[in-house]
């Protein structure tokens, strides 16, 4: 009677059943994912890109970012690590890529998750303590600036005013052209006769380094109206108002008002940038970015502070803890918040990531995804991984990137207190992995060129990922475990004779092919690979035949070298049926 044989193969062959569609527990791609044919592949390692550390105090990376300017010839990638910003070199002047303190950056708070944000030629950096900051290539400077101190009188002189009473209002102007709100209001300054129908006040100098200039705002004679007056450089501490009112400029504005301090989030939408400060939602003046009027001050629905947003086709959907809500509208005028229909908000602003206008997250129970109306669960067997192994009091901690088409979460596996694993899940065949490396955040840099990085979650140290065959210079263990197998006859013993498995190996020849019958301990049998060759290698099963109903095969690899699974078989007997 001829034996049964099933295969299990990759796409480039024919065969009963496929490797991408096998059923497996979510962590059985261990350190591998399915690749374009179908095979199972080991995962490439990382390695240090830094080769000294930011600092030697272990605190970990709290923010990476690839600053594009409007010519994204012009980049640059920074790090937020400890009380400051650093930026790492890609030269070829410093293969190092020593780090190097970003110039006049105000001191941050320590390990204060940092967040960026490009708009034109400048990058916007908010941590949730301290105050929005920017950062041009030259010099990082705090968003907005304290208003002057109102102008006194200094003395009459010739000029061309009426004679009367007049008040002046002073701004602050910085090196980007964006202006403070006006100073408090003078005294009355009266303007006297012919000769003297001219005044002279005085004006604060601005200790902010970013602030180039002032600009005076006088009333006309006895009006309570301000207008333009007059354009002076900060270190100049007098003024001479002397010009008639007839000649006077535009009214002083009154909206420039400054971002809050301690804004923990920040996106881009619709050339404005919008803020996350707790509950508030707060958002720019169109173009002019770092205007934010309080009236445009929007409270999340539940009061819940905000753990997450980011655009979406055309809409800014903001994510609280246990809500979802999506921002419509274009101005002022409009804004809307409009309630997405989930309870299953985010939990974890950092795994928050856009993946081909999907917005996958990490919720309290699990992976979710939000379409633009509605969320739902990514894979109900993957979340209930997720919640056996999460150290829950540190959830918050988790962060998310997306990768060659892959959705990767970092997150801390119990007892860990930092993230030590990544689930994978391949949004184009949901296949699922479990990758051995674990990052406090991620940075992506896709304008050029293709490259993914991780910060470490206990020092001052970045690594390179997805290029090499070890993790630091250590092997990588990794395997592929299969769901136990019944062939369709779950009801039925079967006698197994041989195990085939194929093989695409480089310089690595140790591979241990785990295997376990029904319930039984799990064996093994050792096998010899022939470097650099794909070829099949076969396991003979003592005693001429196991018998069982099911077997659950586990291949293994643990060495610095790539692997690559391309198939099994199964030589078996099936014994007639135990009941009529």
């Amino acid at each position: 009677m001829p034996k049964n044989i099933v295969r299990i193969l990759d796409d480039i062959s024919p065969s009963e059943l496929k490797l991408r569609n096998m059923s497996r527990p979510p962590d059985g791609l261990n350190n591998m994912f399915i690749n374009e044919l179908g095979q199972a592949e080991k995962r490439k390692g990382y390695v240090k890109y830094n080769k000294d550390l930011i600092g030697e105090e272990k605190l970990k990376i709290v923010g990476m970012h690839r600053f594009y300017k409007q010519d994204t010839a012009q980049k640059e990638f920074i790090v937020a690590w400890n009380t400051n910003l650093y930026k790492l070199p890609d030269t070829i002047d410093d293969e190092n890529h020593t780090p190097d303190e970003l110039t006049n950056c105000p001191t941050l708070t320590a390990n204060s998750d940092t967040y960026f944000v490009d708009f034109l030629n400048t990058c916007y950096i908010v941590n949730g303590a301290n105050a929005m900051m920017k950062y041009d290539l030259e010099n990082v400077r705090t968003v907005a600036m304290t208003v002057p101190d109102a102008p006194t009188f200094d003395s009459n002189i010739n000029g061309s005013l009426g004679l009367g009473n007049y008040y002046f209002k002073v701004t602050y102007v910085d090196e980007d052209g964006y202006e403070s709100n006006g100073s408090d209001a003078s005294a009355v300054m009266a303007s006297l006769a012919d000769t003297s129908d001219g005044i002279k006040i005085n004006v604060s100098v601005s200790d902010d380094d970013k602030v180039t200039k002032k600009r005076i705002y006088r009333t006309s004679v006895g009006g309570a109206i301000y207008y333009y007056d007059d354009e002076i450089a900060n270190a100049t501490e007098t003024h001479s108002s002397i010009k008639a009112d007839t000649a006077l400029g535009t009214e002083l504005h009154t909206n420039h008002n400054a971002p809050p301090t301690g804004a923990q989030l920040i996106s881009k939408r619709g050339n404005r940038l919008w803020l996350g400060k707790d509950d508030d939602l707060v958002i720019s003046q169109l173009s002019d970015v770092e205007y934010f009027p309080p009236a445009w001050f929007m409270k999340t629905g539940n009061r819940h502070k905000i753990k997450g947003m980011t655009k979406q086709l055309n809409a800014l959907p903001i994510f609280t803890e246990n809500s979802i809500e999506r921002l419509i509208g274009t101005d002022e005028d409009n804004f809307e918040f409009r309630n997405a229909f989930s309870e299953k908000g985010c939990c974890a602003p950092r795994s928050l990531v856009i993946c081909d206008n999907l917005l996958i997250y990490l919720s309290y129970d699990g992976i979710y995804y939000f379409d633009g109306t509605t969320s739902d669960i990514f894979n109900q067997r993957l979340n209930k991984y997720i919640r056996d192994n999460i150290n829950r009091s540190l959830i918050h901690l988790s962060c998310a990137t997306y990768f060659n088409d892959r959705y990767m979460l970092s997150y801390p596996k119990k007892p860990s207190e930092v993230p030590n694993e990544t689930i994978v899940i391949d949004m184009k065949s949901k296949a699922m992995s479990v990758y051995s490396y674990g990052f406090s955040c991620f940075n992506k840099w896709d304008k050029g060129e293709l490259r993914l990085f991780g910060g470490s979650n206990t020092e001052g140290q970045v690594y390179e990922l997805e290029t090499v065959t070890t993790d630091k210079t250590l092997p990588i263990a990794c395997s592929d475990k299969l769901d136990p197998i019944d062939f369709g006859i779950p009801d039925r013993y079967k006698q197994f004779y041989d195990i085939y498995i194929k093989v695409k190996s480089t310089t690595g020849t140790a591979l241990t092919f785990y295997y376990q019958f029904d319930d039984e301990d799990e064996t093994h049998a050792d096998l010899i690979l022939t470097p650099d060759t794909e070829r099949w290698y076969r396991i003979r099963l003592e005693g001429g035949g196991q018998r069982a109903r099911t077997i659950t095969p586990r291949p293994y690899v643990n060495d610095a070298y790539d692997v690559t699974f391309c198939g099994y078989m199964f030589v078996f007997d099936v014994e007639a049926k135990e009941y009529a």
